[in-house]
């Protein structure tokens, strides 16, 4: 069975509009056609961040459109996220400290319930 979803848990995202019900998903499903992350559809993530998160992530997009001389219009959220993403996936340092990251904040977040 080819794996065509890297997550270990749930089933593949939906890009938003393409989700029918239940029952005719269940009805329709067909194994030979491509999912629509096979077929290059966009996934939307919803991502809740604090203020004082959300307001890091602008500052560093506003910081990174001075530094590489382009308008701050042209940081969105999306891009600089994407950005992350790719870095994350090519640059064993990056994943490393990002890995780093999410072992702190897991024992954090246990504490706090």
């Amino acid at each position: 069975m080819p794996q065509t979803w890297l997550m270990p848990y749930g089933p593949s995202p939906t890009p938003r509009g393409l989700r029918s019900s239940r029952r005719s998903r269940a009805a329709e499903h067909r194994p030979d056609e491509p999912d629509a992350e096979e077929a290059g559809a966009n996934v939307r993530v919803t991502v809740d961040l604090t203020p004082a998160e959300y307001q890091v992530l602008n500052v560093w997009l506003a910081r990174a459109s001075l530094q590489l001389d382009q308008p701050v219009d042209t940081m969105t959220v999306a891009r600089g996220i994407r950005a992350l993403i790719q870095a994350v996936g090519a640059d064993n340092a990056v994943s490393d400290a990002v890995l780093f990251r999410l072992g702190r904040g897991s024992s954090q977040d246990e504490k706090a319930l």
